[in-house]
């Protein structure tokens, strides 16, 4: 720890800018540590770790803000970074959105973030769950003779905040992680499959026998892959594949888009845009949440918000910033590092389960797509288009019948979350961001 006392030096801090001229005064300390190993074809390629540590200082005088960050932590430092900040908000323009949040509130409970056996984890304690990943990976299936990157890992990070209004307040979180990415050989073709698992609890994880099957699985799947034509069809987003795709959607409900008219869903508020099958949930306090944390990025209380209600727009997301504009509370999405301001982001964004199988979702479908994975950004969020390329199988009869390739999927947007027809049971937090498996009744399918 570079800092021996995080809340004095965090108080010592916003008092001297407070006393220095500053009408509001925010002070941000984040401390990460990171350590992975990786091994290819059973040789282990790298194993790292390193540290990030770093103090950032927001001020406001007269609705002007002035911020500046240092990775130099030493008092001298940090006290000549209280006037800089204090000069540079002098010349910057006012705002009436420029106030810190000013509501106290009691922290939630045990929110299950941090596990004391990843704290206790060495860098070299990884390598032996990679080699077991990347093992499992090439026993699986003969055709399986390499992978391209074979991963285990863990993050450790600590937030210390304090303002003007709300007093020092810290939490400490914990990830782990696998990951495999295994190439399938037969003959001149070659095929890669990834899978991968994050988690904040150790024991949480997958074992890395089942992710390297899994991975292996995955890259057997896709040999022998055939274009297909172009058509209008049934088009399912498996669970991972679903996530990705809502992950390109959260912006659309960010609220500062919202403001500045750049995303389709503004001016959407209460109206009918998905299928009554979606609810999508944004979840701050999730116990084990990859996307929890007991405040946000600038101190206000995280929570559960349902941003879509069986189909309805109800809630987008906000700042402080972004609330006072709109005139509604903050829902404790800002998302920051110590050497940025806090922009708007989710926390543990999902759709929630529903009540198909996804094995029925499929035989339900007598010509169409079932999409396991995606590549480029193919969203438009202001004019809610979609076009993007896909991998995945092509299925006839209700049964999958071949991989694919070359292929892509489009529709507008809004037209796609009203045509979702069945959203399934499995949903799985791999990510912050996680779907079940979801149909949608008719895309249109890019082939030859």
């Amino acid at each position: 720890m570079p800092i021996q006392n995080p809340k004095e030096t965090l108080e010592r801090v916003r008092t001297l800018a407070e006393r220095s001229g500053a009408a509001e005064v925010e002070t941000y300390f984040e401390f990460i540590t990171f350590a992975e190993a990786r091994v290819r074809e059973r040789e282990v390629e790298l194993v790292q770790q390193s540290a990030i540590t770093g103090f950032g200082l927001r001020v406001l005088r007269d609705r002007k803000m002035g911020f500046l960050y240092t990775t130099d932590l030493r008092r001298k430092i940090l006290d000549e970074m209280v006037v800089r900040t204090i000069a540079l908000a002098a010349q910057a323009s006012p705002r009436d959105e420029n106030r810190l949040p000013d509501q106290t509130f009691i922290p939630a409970g045990n929110l299950e973030i941090e596990d004391a056996s990843i704290l206790r984890m060495r860098p070299e304690d990884l390598i032996p769950l990679a080699r077991s990943i990347e093992d499992n990976a090439l026993a699986h299936d003969k055709r399986v003779q390499t992978t391209r990157s074979t991963r285990a890992g863990y993050v450790v990070g600590e937030v210390h905040f304090s303002n003007t209004f709300i007093p020092y307040q810290m939490f400490r979180s914990t990830e782990a992680y696998y990951s495999c990415t295994a190439v399938a050989v037969d003959g001149d073709k070659k095929r890669e499959g990834s899978y991968f698992d994050r988690k904040r609890i150790f024991q949480d994880l997958t074992t890395p026998e089942r992710l390297g099957r899994k991975a292996s699985e995955r890259a057997v799947a896709k040999l022998g892959a055939k274009a297909v034509p172009s058509t209008k069809a049934p088009v399912i987003f498996e669970a991972d594949a679903a996530g990705a795709f809502l992950g390109g959607l959260v912006g659309a409900f960010n609220a500062l888009n919202v403001l500045e008219q750049r995303t389709f869903l503004a001016n959407r508020k209460g109206q009918q845009i998905a299928s009554p099958l979606v609810t999508i949930v944004d979840d701050g306090i999730m116990r084990r949440g990859l996307g929890t944390r007991p405040f946000d990025g600038e101190g206000s209380q995280t929570r559960k918000t349902v941003v879509v209600d069986r189909g309805v727009m109800t809630r987008f997301l906000h700042t402080a910033a972004t609330a006072r504009r709109s005139n509604v509370t903050p829902t404790g999405n800002a998302t920051r590092g110590y050497d940025s301001l806090p922009v708007v982001g989710p926390t543990n964004f999902y759709i929630d389960r529903g009540s198909a199988k996804p094995d029925q979702m499929i035989q339900q479908v007598p010509k169409g797509l079932y999409v396991t994975g995606s590549a480029g950004f193919g969203f438009d969020l202001t004019a809610g288009e979609y076009s993007q390329q896909v991998e995945g199988f092509w299925i006839e009869g209700g049964k999958i019948v071949h991989p694919v390739e070359g292929v892509t999927v489009a529709g507008k947007l809004d037209e796609m979350l009203l045509g979702i027809d069945a959203v399934g049971r499995d949903l799985d937090f791999r990510s912050h961001i996680a779907s079940p498996t979801i149909r949608f009744k008719e895309l249109t399918i890019g082939g030859v």
